[in-house]
């Protein structure tokens, strides 16, 4: 029985850790920033609102 404390400390102290680096994995990954608007095509070099790519 002696056994199963360390056993069960060590469980805890595991999933604790796993939790917080889920978190903290989760709360860096996340967008938070507005990306920057793109620049709108040329109207002169567009056929019809479409941007036509490479040469014709």
């Amino acid at each position: 029985m002696k056994f199963a404390v360390p056993g069960l400390i060590s469980g805890l102290a595991g999933a604790i850790i796993g939790v917080i680096a889920v978190l903290g994995i989760t709360a860096g990954a996340q967008q938070n920033s507005i990306p920057e608007p793109e620049t709108p095509a040329d109207p002169g070099s567009s056929v019809l609102g479409n941007v036509t790519y490479g040469s014709r």
